[in-house]
């Protein structure tokens, strides 16, 4: 009977693990950035735009791959160039956009991009890879080129 509970809880401790080992962390989305940063500066916009946007893109939202993260892209004044998951958002202009609780978040990290070149900023958005439920979110982003190139985790 011992040995059949140690198995069990063994058994959880393992399930947990893999549970944990798929959910992003802050430095995935970070890799996830730089790695769209090398990108855009390696193959222009268009390019860019076209695997951010593209379903079989390779920034582009897909379920249970990259750990359910996408790239999204922003000018310094609001208006989105590309977004891999939400695509009726391009050509709009979010600039004065707020959170649930009010926060300006794109005019928060257009601010923070402009002073350091890069950086996290946390804010509340839909989480496509639940529902749409609105949800704590931590973003990475950089500015390159006039574009801010950001990937967030989400939180509860």
């Amino acid at each position: 009977m011992r040995s059949l509970v140690l198995a069990f809880c063994l058994m959880l401790c393992s399930v947990a693990v893999s549970i944990a080992a798929d959910l992003p962390t802050k430095n995935d989305a970070k890799a996830l950035v730089k790695e769209a940063v090398k990108f855009a500066k390696e193959n222009g916009r268009e390019k860019f735009f076209n695997e951010v946007r593209t379903p079989n893109g390779k920034f582009h939202f897909k379920e249970g791959t990259k750990k359910g993260l996408y790239i999204f892209v922003y000018d310094e004044k609001g208006i989105v160039l590309a977004h891999g998951v939400r695509l009726e958002l391009t050509g709009k202009n979010r600039w004065n956009d707020k959170d649930p609780d009010g926060k300006p978040w794109i005019q928060e990290w257009t601010t923070l991009v402009h002073k350091s070149g890069s950086g996290w900023i946390s804010y509340k958005e839909f989480n496509p890879a639940d529902k749409n439920k609105i949800m704590d979110k931590s973003s990475f982003v950089e500015l390159v080129d006039g574009m801010v190139i950001g990937c967030g985790i989400y939180g509860k």
